[in-house]
């Protein structure tokens, strides 16, 4: 396109080049794409079970800051030890930083400039002419040119700087400076503005004919200005621009109108890039999605809760207490809204040896149900604190490949078949320790077919090691729970 005289359109095309770059990876993408013959088995986090149905990438969220490592590796000793992550995270600040300190010495070296100027209130704009050698160049609404170009030049360079002015280039060229200072690290922003800038230039040019002035004399002016040198970001100048390019473009055809359609071809590109990158975190409709207080690090976690009575809930063997007070199950439910609103605290369930699974799933749903999630557990005897996780591919890092393939894999085996026939609903959850063994995994809500629930039973004893979770570098159990089902084709076939 660079090669065509659509000035207009090139600067257009360009700017949204730039702006759907910072868009896309924004845009929360639906998932239309997915057909309905499968539900797999994901987290339960609030009162409305979430089934999506063909989520491929559900055990690749990114909805936790901590990462498990790419293999097994021994534990950092030094706890001085600063993450590589944490490394590149400062050092990209620091250069954004620099950029922003190289844009503000810009912006002061030119005001400076204009300090030592002769103002003069000009139609629509403010001139500044300078003592001094300097490029001529249009920054904002003023054109700052020396009194020897004013003299000589003046009629030709200021119909040129005015043209900026009326197009709005500086616009452009301050919201080309700040993507810079984001992405200072993609050199890909910086051919942008150099493009940016050639088509101001052109458009300026051609501006500059349209008014009268003498080709032939605006390029031998071009070329006489043309060996300055650039000295402001912010600033379109005259002497700015391969003269070739210029002189070329001012001699060439112009390109027909009916090219502008060329511009259409971008519109399969740019639903490739939204379906490349796009964001897909949201896969549920937005009343069944997970409320942002569940999407937290773990880092957000404090290293031991067991001695914080004001939010701790023992589960014992002869009740549920609270600062050892004896509690119904409505009772923890109200206390653990009041909490949950009074701060962002998490609130930590403290066990007995022995008590049956069924009492503390009993609990966790409940608290759930009133949307109450930050909850860690330990047993009495041990310091071990279980964090909560949901979808525990966020954290841990499961060693066969996908788990949720693997998961209905095993299902299909132990049910000779019948998981992919018939319609149901289930959950379940288990424990990924510190080593990466799985234990106490178990069905929390049943389905209705028992020839299922004895599938899943099998399918869950047979769940291999996973990588562990880590929590500032060192690794920690999670829990993790999954709920779903499955629909078969024939009746959303039917139904539709």
């Amino acid at each position: 396109m660079r090669k065509e005289t659509s000035f207009a359109v090139n600067r257009a095309t360009l700017l949204t080049i730039v702006v759907a770059s910072v868009i896309v990876p924004l845009v929360q993408l639906p998932q239309l794409l997915q057909t309905p013959v499968h539900v797999e088995l994901i987290p339960e986090f609030s009162e409305n079970k979430i089934q999506i149905q063909n989520l491929p990438g559900s055990e690749n969220a990114t909805s936790f800051e901590v990462q498990p490592s790419a293999s097994e590796s021994t534990p950092a000793t030094n706890e001085l030890t600063i993450p590589l992550e944490t490394l590149l995270r400062y050092f990209y600040l620091a250069g954004v930083l620099v950029a922003f300190l190289l844009l503000l010495r810009n912006i002061v070296l030119i005001f400076l400039l204009s300090r030592k100027a002769t103002v003069r209130q000009m139609d629509g704009y403010r001139l500044l002419i300078v003592d001094r050698e300097v490029p001529s160049f249009a920054f904002g609404r003023s054109v700052v040119i020396s009194q020897a170009d004013y003299e000589a030049h003046g009629s030709a360079i200021l119909v040129h700087e005015q043209a900026h002015i009326r197009l709005n280039h500086f616009v452009d060229l301050m919201l080309l400076e700040l993507v810079r200072a984001i992405h200072w690290f993609n050199p890909a922003v910086y051919a942008l503005i150099g493009n940016l800038k050639e088509i101001h230039e052109f458009q300026a040019d051609e501006q500059t004919l349209y008014s009268g002035i003498d080709a032939t004399q605006y390029q031998l002016l071009i070329i006489q200005k043309g060996v300055g040198p650039r000295r402001f970001a912010l600033a379109n100048s005259f002497n700015h621009c391969q003269i070739k390019k210029r002189i070329a473009m001012m001699n060439k055809s112009k390109t027909s109108k009916a090219w502008r359609w060329k511009v259409a071809t971008f519109l399969p590109l740019l639903a490739l890039l939204l379906m490349a990158f796009g964001n897909r975190s949201e896969n549920v409709p937005a009343k069944e999605n997970v409320p942002e207080k569940v999407i937290e690090t773990l880092k957000a976690v404090p290293e031991t809760q067991t001695s914080q009575s004001g939010r701790l809930i023992e589960i014992r063997k002869d009740g549920n207490y609270i600062d050892n007070k004896l509690c119904t199950l409505d009772e923890i439910v109200n206390k653990g809204k009041e909490w949950g609103k009074a701060s962002n605290d998490w609130i930590h369930l403290r066990i007995d040896e022995s008590i049956p699974f069924s009492r503390i799933d009993e609990i966790h749903e409940n608290l759930r149900n009133a949307k109450v999630y930050h909850i860690t557990q330990s047993t009495v005897n041990s310091d071990d604190i279980i964090y909560p996780a949901g979808d525990v591919g966020a954290l841990a890092k499961f060693t066969q490949g996908s788990w949720s393939k693997w998961m209905d894999a095993q299902l299909d085996h132990f049910s000779g078949g019948k998981s992919k026939q018939l319609e149901y609903k289930m959950s379940y959850s288990f424990i990924i320790d510190k080593s990466g063994k799985v234990r106490d995994a178990r069905i929390v809500n049943r389905s209705d077919y028992p020839e299922l629930n004895d599938a899943m039973e099998k399918a869950l004893a047979q769940i291999p090691d996973w990588i562990p979770a880590k929590r500032l570098n060192k690794p920690v159990s999670v829990l993790a729970h999954y709920s779903g089902g499955a629909t078969i084709v024939k009746t959303m076939v039917e139904k539709k």
